[in-house]
């Protein structure tokens, strides 16, 4: 067996065999705090990009609830006109029933036409009339539709609520009493009346009457919450006497 001779390993050779292996390991965390540190700075930059999406939400359905408002206000506006209305008609309406009722009670079966309620106006020559309003809600509906309303102040968002719900239930009621003083009109010709229509007139009055009454209820019921959007009912007032257009008798009963 050959032997090798040992001065026949380099220098070099005898290096690698008696020294240590030299290994490449991944640089080790140092400290926790900053390795904490680092994911903190992870999570911060997160956080401020969902604050800022949020915050750019926030403005956009911002925008939309002012512009909604608008809408809203002008609506309000004229609801608030109409509900005065209501409010400074009622004695003079109840008055013109209260008139057709007397009547009827004393006549015989012969009935003379009765001279026109109102003399100006849309309902200018019928027997009973009232005025036809539109009751704008569709600003409402389109808010609420949107969302837009959903992100309102708490308390203006109520007030709105009360304000075209109660506008609803005013807009169902002229539908009834216009049907109503449709049938009422007739007495505005000469008849010859049987004891049971008289009753169906009669029942018609009253029924008006209570309507009447209500609806001027319901107008006063709502006036606190636009006084709390802070729209002016004083003003508002004042306007709506200066400009009725149904004049015929309602100057008698503004105090």
């Amino acid at each position: 067996m050959a032997v090798v001779p040992i001065s026949g390993l380099s220098r070099h050779d005898g290096a690698s065999c008696g020294g240590a292996m030299e290994v490449h390991r991944p640089k080790p965390i140092h400290r926790w705090r900053e390795f904490l540190k680092e994911v903190g700075i992870i999570v911060l930059g997160v956080l401020i990009a969902l604050a800022a999406e949020q915050s750019v939400e926030w403005l956009n359905w911002r925008a939309k609830a002012d512009q909604a408002e608008i809408h809203l206000r002008r609506d309000a506006a004229s609801i608030l006109y109409e509900m005065l209305e209501r409010i400074e008609i009622q004695k003079c309406q109840d008055g013109r029933l209260t008139l057709i009722r007397d009547r009827l009670l004393a006549s015989g079966p012969a009935w003379s036409a009765m001279a026109p309620f109102y003399t100006s106006g849309p309902p200018a020559g019928s027997t009973y009339a009232h005025p036809m309003r539109e009751w704008p809600r569709t600003s409402w509906l389109n808010a609420v539709a949107s969302t837009a309303a959903m992100h309102l102040p708490g308390e203006k968002l109520d007030d709105y609520s009360q304000i075209f719900a109660a506008a609803e239930r005013e807009a169902d009621d002229q539908a009834t009493e216009h049907e109503a003083s449709s049938e009422l009109n007739v007495l505005g010709s000469s008849l010859t009346l049987t004891a049971d229509q008289k009753v169906t007139f009669l029942r018609v009055i009253e029924a008006e009457r209570a309507r009447n009454r209500v609806m001027a209820y319901e107008a006063h019921n709502t006036l606190p919450y636009f006084k709390a959007l802070g729209m002016g009912l004083a003003e508002a007032r004042l306007a709506a006497r200066k400009d009725l257009p149904y004049q015929t008798c309602i100057a008698n009963h503004l105090t």
